[in-house]
């Protein structure tokens, strides 16, 4: 009897690889390359340590903006295939902690940069592309039972600092608020 079960899973094995081939043989597309994407040589200058300036609102219908001091560390990970970004400063009375991944998508030609930090506890998707000088990443996100579109734009770029902000539009990108600024300046 397991003698017979092993047959059957190797069986179920070759069909599988079989048909994956078959799948792959009928495809105009050749598998893409592998390893880092040569866009990811773009994120070369923000490996290391940055000093950030922020400014949020912490309730999106009020014009108050709390201001806080953060550190952001980024490296390279997996070979140059994508970037780790961690973050880390005091807000609201407890140190708010988080980490995003970026990496470039051969195949869809878009950034991908993902989030998550101690406050939401959730993993938010955004992605984007280059517009002229600014890189311009969109997502869905969720606050208060609600879902929203979040944009997050870098600009005025330059090795040693760059502008970040972070839009949000509770009616599908029809009109956007500014919830979020900072200015990220790099230890030297």
């Amino acid at each position: 009897m397991k003698r017979n079960l092993v047959v059957a899973c190797f069986a179920l094995l070759a069909l599988c690889l079989c048909a994956a081939g078959v799948a792959a043989q009928e495809s105009e597309q050749p598998m893409p390359a592998m390893g880092a994407p040569e866009q990811m040589q773009e994120c070369n200058s923000l490996i290391g340590v940055w000093d950030v300036a922020s400014k949020m609102k912490m309730d999106m219908s009020s014009e108050e903006w709390t201001d806080f001091e953060a550190t952001a560390t980024y490296r390279m990970i997996l070979d140059g295939s994508a970037v780790e970004m961690t973050y880390e400063g005091p807000m609201m009375g407890m140190l708010f902690k988080g980490m995003g991944i970026q990496t470039f998508d051969r195949e869809t030609g878009l950034w991908q940069m993902t989030w998550t930090d101690n406050m939401t506890a959730r993993t938010s998707l955004y992605t984007g592309k280059r517009e002229g000088e600014k890189m311009v990443m969109t997502g869905e996100d969720k606050y208060g039972g609600m879902t929203y579109l979040s944009r997050i734009t870098s600009f005025n770029e330059k090795p040693e600092s760059f502008d970040w902000m972070m839009e949000n539009s509770m009616d599908g990108g029809n009109t956007w608020i500014t919830t979020g600024k900072a200015t990220y300046t790099k230890r030297k």
